[in-house]
């Protein structure tokens, strides 16, 4: 079996009802084309970075599925025709990422206990260096 990331952004002015219901027919198309759902993250709404069938904002939902090539493709053929999908993109990676994804807000890192040192240590040293870069 393969891995993949899917990402989706949905119409902003989705409840979260409607949001749930998308991704559970998401999962039941994975699961009927015997892929799992390795992890799911709710991005939330956020700012597109251009205007999408006239809308400048969307809801992010990303996906690490398991599964085969048909899975991919037939995940993609729903989500085209799907009127609450603005856009859509699966890619195929050698092994699933693990722990939240870079667009998880740093609060969120920090919450999880053994990584909310080391963010805390990374982010002085990041300080630390803009100001001795500022200095000179």
């Amino acid at each position: 079996m393969a891995f993949y990331e899917t990402i989706y952004i949905l119409r902003p002015d989705l409840t979260t009802e409607q949001v749930e219901q998308i991704n559970k027919r998401v999962a039941d198309i994975i699961a009927g084309q015997g892929g799992k759902i390795l992890e799911t993250e709710l991005w939330g709404r956020r700012q597109l970075a251009y205007p999408v069938k006239k809308t400048s904002k969307g809801f992010y939902v990303f996906h690490v599925v398991e599964g085969g090539g048909p899975l991919v493709a037939t995940l993609e053929a729903w989500l085209k025709i799907n009127e609450d999908v603005l856009k859509y993109q699966s890619i195929s990676v050698r092994k699933p990422k693990t722990g939240p994804s870079p667009l998880v807000p740093f609060e969120e890192k920090r919450t999880e206990g053994e990584g909310a040192s080391q963010l805390a240590n990374e982010e002085e040293e990041a300080a630390s260096a803009i100001n001795a870069f500022e200095d000179v």
